[in-house]
């Protein structure tokens, strides 16, 4: 029966290790919530300590010492709230003068472009079919499903065509055949169709590329100015650098270089509800729609409007290659921004949010550390044979005794 009881607990300890659990947070322990708003940050950002704005410092220290102590190459570690910086950390060569690729966080940005264009009436609505903004041109593998591609199945990442992104770097990558080819408007939509637009996510940066195209029809300006013109100018954001295509459309997936502090006036942006010092940027209702969920795509994370979506956390982001982020959590007044070079997994935003954000906050978060499982972890926990072979050795070796004789809480 001993013996019995030792396998059990070498398969528990098994299991717990390729199946790590994880805690939500739900017990909010900073009830007094701070409502002491900063001026708006145009020009200049304010500052003042964490403990000012309700949270614990010691906690963001502990964030910015360990990407420090593990070597995970991060750029800039941000955090504000209720408009105020109370965390700023430039851990690498990068300063808080120097702009960052954003890799694709500019997705989210072009996203509010649409927004903008909605609201000042150059677009009466996302549903019309985006053929329609090409009607000189002849796109390869026509057909009725791609006729009905729609704005809103581009912002979704829902249009239906045919594309492989995956391997960043692998020139299969249908991305890097895009840029790579003399005209990127007519690489994505000459891709055949799979599904029915609206069914099926499948992440395509070439359709935010269309997107950015999409503006440039509709305002009869570059992407670029209109930002400027309806954007960029009313948050102070001046320094910047974009990229185009061969037919000077400008990027609308990646390609975008800013500033972090800058980054962190879009995510505040956000929290405000799309109001900036009075003006009203960006449709109220549209922040509504971006910030929840408009398509699932996995157990923990969902899509919308070319933000990412973390429902249970009640937190959206912009996410680039490398760890780039601005996140935002309205329920607590906090926009993060993350600029990175890195593809360690503890710079996910959830993570961050879970082990560091969170806990200075007053909040129980519970992390067990995420582990990276090798194929034999998932052998031995597949192997009734191996689990008693540990057993049998470690009793053989005396190893139960501390266990065993382990004293007992009272």
């Amino acid at each position: 029966m001993l013996a019995l009881n030792r396998i059990v607990v070498v398969l528990a300890f098994l299991l717990l290790i390729i199946h790590p659990t994880q805690v939500m947070p739900t017990t909010d322990l900073n009830n007094d919530e701070v409502d002491n708003t900063a001026p708006w940050p145009t020009h200049e950002w304010s500052r003042t300590t964490p403990e000012e704005q309700g949270m614990n410092s010691a906690h963001l220290e502990s964030m910015a010492e360990y990407f420090t102590t593990k070597e995970i190459k991060i750029d800039s570690l941000l955090v504000i709230r209720n408009g105020w910086i109370v965390f700023e950390e430039y851990p690498s060569t990068f300063g808080p003068d120097d702009t960052h690729h954003l890799f694709s966080c500019t997705k989210s940005i072009t996203s509010t472009l649409l927004g903008i264009a909605l609201h000042l009436g150059f677009l009466d609505s996302i549903n019309t079919s985006v053929l329609d903004y090409f009607p000189e041109r002849d796109f390869s593998n026509p057909s009725e499903k791609k006729d009905k591609i729609t704005i809103q199945n581009l912002l979704e990442m829902t249009s239906g065509l045919d594309w492989n992104e995956e391997q960043h770097g692998n020139i299969m990558n249908d991305y890097n055949k895009m840029v790579h080819s003399a005209d990127w408007v007519k690489y994505v939509l000459d891709k055949p169709m799979t599904v029915d637009p609206g069914s099926v996510f499948l992440y395509n940066s070439g359709v935010s590329h269309i997107l950015s195209a999409i503006v440039q029809k509709l305002t009869n300006q570059t992407t670029f100015d209109f930002a400027v013109a309806n954007l960029f100018q009313y948050l102070g954001i001046t320094e910047l650098d974009w990229d185009q295509d061969p037919q000077g459309v400008y990027s609308g997936a990646s390609g975008l270089k800013m500033k972090p502090l800058d980054m962190a006036k879009i995510g505040y942006l956000y929290l405000r509800e799309g109001l900036w010092d009075g003006v009203q940027l960006i449709p109220q209702d549209w922040v509504e729609t971006t910030t929840t969920s408009q398509v699932h795509v996995d157990e923990t994370v969902d899509y919308s409007y070319q933000w990412w979506v973390l429902s249970e956390l009640g937190a959206f982001y912009a996410l680039g290659w490398g760890y780039q982020s601005i996140t935002v959590v309205p329920k607590y007044g906090i926009v993060v921004v993350v600029t990175a070079a890195t593809i360690d997994p503890s710079v996910q935003v959830e993570y961050i949010l879970k082990r560091w954000i969170f806990p200075s906050l007053g909040l129980n978060s519970t992390i067990i550390g995420s582990f990276s499982i090798s194929p034999l972890f998932i052998l031995i926990g597949c192997s009734p044979f191996i689990v008693m072979a540990i057993a049998f050795i470690m009793d053989r070796k005396g190893l139960w005794r501390e266990i065993d004789e382990a004293p007992k809480d009272k």
